[in-house]
């Protein structure tokens, strides 16, 4: 990604997770981990494992990044050039040690570690942002609980809700999607140890002790089997990723409509040089909404990529594992963007109460025609309500009235009704059924989980 583009699609401590020089730093946490694991069951010295740890503090000193990158291009993948500048490094500390750098792995086994242990790093500030999120809506879900909006199905107006009851419905996304979080950490965060083609021959009897040993250091679980060829575990982190953007996408839209000059109910936060247009002064444009429908709309193009990838040759795949180190980053920083700056909305969002009266009020009555037909239903039956409260529709549209003056004058409606309750009827606020129950679930379900 461009440094230009940067700050506006990604978020800066995800992104530098995913920087080269911390894929090499969690490359080397690997090696050391394994080493000391070897160390620890009695494969190795624990001598060289020690020498191989303090040598790694200041690996990153001197890793030679261009000649790494230049080797990577012929090797196929970066580890193999960097376990040899690695096993350099650690030569000139002790020359006996260095025979032990990387004993017994493959290359396969560091990345999908030093993988792992980005996800789990990344995934820690992932979780934090949805957590913020979830925390921003609940509490904006309580402001606006009463403030009463159009709700629209097919983006045309339908019914009256409230924007507290959009806003409680966001957070509940927000709660799922850290639920999911929660749910897949034991399973998809597994230290990768199985050697050439996954049985850890070269440590004959002394590979599951290894493995046990290995993901101890790093805080990992230890997977029953190596997974070399088996991708589920990197694609089901991409696919939680892909909902969450998916649902911020959600909001995004809601909240970008929502700031149509014709609508201007919600808007985001202003700030010097925000939104602004090059060419019209007037513009105030909704730029997170901007970024984080960019994301939404390209996370599942690379979610197609990393699906693809499951389908890998025997034990070790060719191009498919590969395709991964491509997508999964980009994918993790565009939800991280996405999340900062659904945020940020929701956090600073300006909401238009005048306006939102004001289109309730614009289609003269019509969004009511349901309830006037619910409250005819019991006298007259369903269907023969529904032709009385349409036939009004149409009378009201094609003479310009409002639906109240049109219904007013009905016998069929004033024998059952008198002024006050028709009046009564018509307010948007005694349509809303059982939104505020639905909005005290989601606040009570949040008091529930924080116990």
């Amino acid at each position: 990604m461009s440094q230009l583009y940067a700050s506006l699609f990604y978020q800066k401590n995800v992104t530098e997770i995913f920087s080269d020089h911390a894929l090499v730093s969690y490359m080397v946490e690997a090696e050391v981990a394994l080493a000391q694991a070897q160390a620890q069951i009695g494969v190795i010295p624990q001598t060289a494992a020690d020498v191989i740890e303090r040598a790694a503090k200041t690996v990153l000193e001197h890793i030679d990044f261009d000649d790494l990158a230049t080797a990577t291009g012929l090797a196929g993948n970066i580890a193999i050039p960097f376990v040899k500048q690695l096993t350099a490094i650690v030569k000139q500390a002790d020359e006996d040690a260095a025979r032990y750098v990387h004993w017994g792995a493959t290359s396969q086994d560091i990345l999908d570690t030093a993988c792992i242990l980005q996800c789990r790093d990344a995934l820690k500030i992932v979780q934090n942002q949805v957590q913020q999120c979830y925390d921003t809506a609940l509490s904006q879900a309580q402001t606006y609980r009463y403030q009463v909006m159009m709700g629209r199905t097919w983006l045309q107006q339908a019914l009256p809700i409230t924007l507290g009851h959009k806003l409680a419905r966001w957070a509940s996304a927000f709660k799922r999607d850290l639920d999911r979080i929660e749910a897949i950490k034991d399973r998809v965060l597994t230290a990768q140890l199985g050697g050439a083609v996954g049985s850890l021959a070269s440590l004959q009897d002394q590979g599951s002790a290894v493995v046990h040993a290995y993901a101890k250091q790093l805080s990992l679980s230890a997977a029953a089997c190596t997974w070399h060829g088996e991708r589920d575990r990197i694609v089901e982190i991409a696919s939680v990723l892909g909902m969450i953007t998916g649902s911020l996408g959600k909001m995004a839209r809601d909240w970008s409509l929502m700031m149509q000059t014709e609508i201007a109910e919600v808007f985001e936060p202003t700030a010097k040089g925000r939104g602004g247009s090059s060419t019209m002064p007037h513009k105030r444009n909704p730029v997170a909404a901007a970024s984080v429908l960019a994301a939404a709309n390209r996370v599942p193009a690379l979610m197609s990529s990393i699906y693809q990838s499951m389908v890998q040759e025997h034990e070790r795949s060719l191009g498919g594992w590969h395709a991964e180190w491509l997508c999964l980053p980009e994918i993790f920083q565009l939800t991280a963007g996405a999340l900062e700056r659904t945020l940020d909305v929701l956090q600073g969002m300006e909401v238009n109460a005048d306006n939102m009266h004001r289109n309730i009020e614009c289609t003269h009555g019509l969004i009511m025609a349901e309830a006037i037909m619910m409250a005819l239903a019991p006298h007259m039956g369903r269907l023969n309500a529904h032709h009385v409260v349409e036939a009004a529709c149409k009378k009201a549209v094609t003479e310009h009235l409002h639906l109240k003056n049109v219904i007013s004058n009905l016998e069929e409606v004033t024998q059952y009704f008198n002024a006050s309750q028709l009046d009564e009827i018509f307010k948007p606020e005694s349509y809303l059924g059982n939104i505020q129950d639905q909005i005290d679930a989601v606040l009570q379900d949040a008091k529930g989980a924080a116990k």
